[in-house]
């Protein structure tokens, strides 16, 4: 055998090996939710609403033979419809306030009201800076007055100009058709320096403007689920779930923690200049990258094009190659949140 092609041979075998011990080096390990980076996450799951998040002030009651409660895994309005007065009959819930106003508000939810009869017949996932200045934006399927029901937004963005209450905004949508046994899910995004404020309806994972741009200052956030009608003796049924509130993922990185067993009062491996990649789960696209500092925090902005939860794969990497990953679950409400704090392990040498 030539000395060249015995170079070769041995060159390749190291190769193998080197590869092999490189896939067979990467350490699996559980990640430790040190903080949730969603301000509000909600699935309705228990017996009865969550009174630490949700509250039913006396103008939520204006349409005192509507119900609201939990049933089936959800939040439930629901009833026949015997307003009070003429505007402004809601039925819902309204949550907790919230100092971040850079956020995205996301909800599913589905419609089985009648839409016999003139008048007013909605269904609101909404967004506000209430008390004052009564600032808001909403995603509404029903109807202001007459006509088949639709998809379109309300804003409020200056003092007592209630865009959209009157006559529809366009861009509106057309009922799909399948409000009353599918689940549709809608988005609003609220940027805290721009202001800017846009409204979405997921179909099919595209996002479908609703209503148009509108800029609103925001002094603080709280979301409201609720429904309004003034017309008498007609059922009305909307379902909501999954109620998400979570900051913008562009200025409010997740944090990953990496850390080492304690040998002589230092990281026995070390933790800095480690380089962490968040990747989607099961799709493979990346979502951020960053590396660690001298405390092994990495800082991580995620693409601002999903939406959140998502299931994730934390991987930790060296200068010789991928040494650790770590899986993030999703279910429903919980997952991988911009602004989250996760920690990982590093297992101690051999």
């Amino acid at each position: 055998m030539s000395r060249i092609r015995l170079l070769f041979l041995v060159f390749a075998c190291s190769a193998v090996f080197a590869g092999e011990r490189t896939k067979r080096g990467i350490s699996q390990v559980e990640p430790i939710q040190m903080l949730q980076g969603a301000l509000l996450a909600d699935s309705f799951d228990g017996p009865e609403l969550n009174s630490q998040i949700w509250h039913r002030p006396n103008w939520m009651r204006h349409n005192p033979d509507i119900s609201v409660g939990t049933e089936d895994g959800c939040l439930r309005i629901s009833g026949v419809s015997r307003p009070a007065g003429k505007d402004h009959q809601y039925a819902g819930v309204l949550s907790n306030y919230f100092r971040e106003t850079d956020v995205a508000l996301v909800s599913r939810m589905r419609v089985r009201s009648s839409f016999e009869g003139e008048g007013r017949i909605q269904h609101h996932v909404h967004l506000c800076t209430g008390d004052w200045p009564d600032f808001f934006t909403e995603t509404i399927f029903g109807k202001i007055q007459s006509g088949p029901p639709r998809w379109f937004c309300g804003y409020l963005d200056k003092l007592w100009e209630y865009s959209g209450y009157s006559e529809y905004l366009e861009p509106a949508m057309p009922a799909t058709g399948r409000e009353a046994t599918e689940w549709h899910q809608v988005l609003i995004l609220h940027d805290g320096e721009t202001h800017e404020t846009r409204n979405y309806l997921i179909l099919n994972g595209e996002r479908n403007p609703i209503g148009p741009p509108h800029k609103l200052r925001m002094n603080h956030t709280h979301v409201e689920l609720k429904v309004d009608t003034n017309v008498s003796g007609i059922p009305v049924h909307m379902d909501v779930d999954d109620v998400r509130l979570y900051p913008n993922p562009s200025r409010h990185p997740v944090t990953i923690v990496v850390s080492s067993r304690i040998v002589n009062a230092m990281p026995e491996i070390p933790i800095h200049d480690l380089k962490v990649r968040i990747v989607e789960e099961p799709s493979g696209k990346l979502l951020g990258d960053g590396f660690t500092d001298e405390g092994g925090q990495a800082r991580i902005s995620l693409k601002s094009d999903m939406i959140y939860p998502v299931a994730a794969r934390i991987e930790v990497w060296d200068n010789n190659g991928q040494v650790l990953v770590s899986g993030i679950p999703c279910y429903r409400v919980q997952g991988l949140y911009p602004a989250d704090v996760w920690a990982i392990r590093l297992p101690p040498k051999i």
